[in-house]
């Protein structure tokens, strides 16, 4: 029964990884992105080359697979 459970959590989690490497391509888009600073925007730029290379952390590495 508990395994069922970490089970859709581990789903769950894996589907807000996607989400958020989906957001992470569209970060351009959002409202108040024209108000960061420069240091801001060059950060976002950073984060965004690091997740097209590959450069973060999945679930399953973090936490491992039962």
């Amino acid at each position: 029964m508990m395994m069922r459970g970490l089970s859709e959590v581990i789903e769950r989690l894996e589907r807000i990884e996607k989400l958020l490497i989906a957001l992470n391509s569209k970060v351009d888009n959002f409202l108040g992105y024209e108000s960061l600073t420069k240091k801001e925007r060059e950060e976002l730029r950073k984060m965004r080359e690091e997740v097209k290379r590959g450069d973060f952390v999945k679930f399953e590495e973090l936490f491992g697979e039962d």
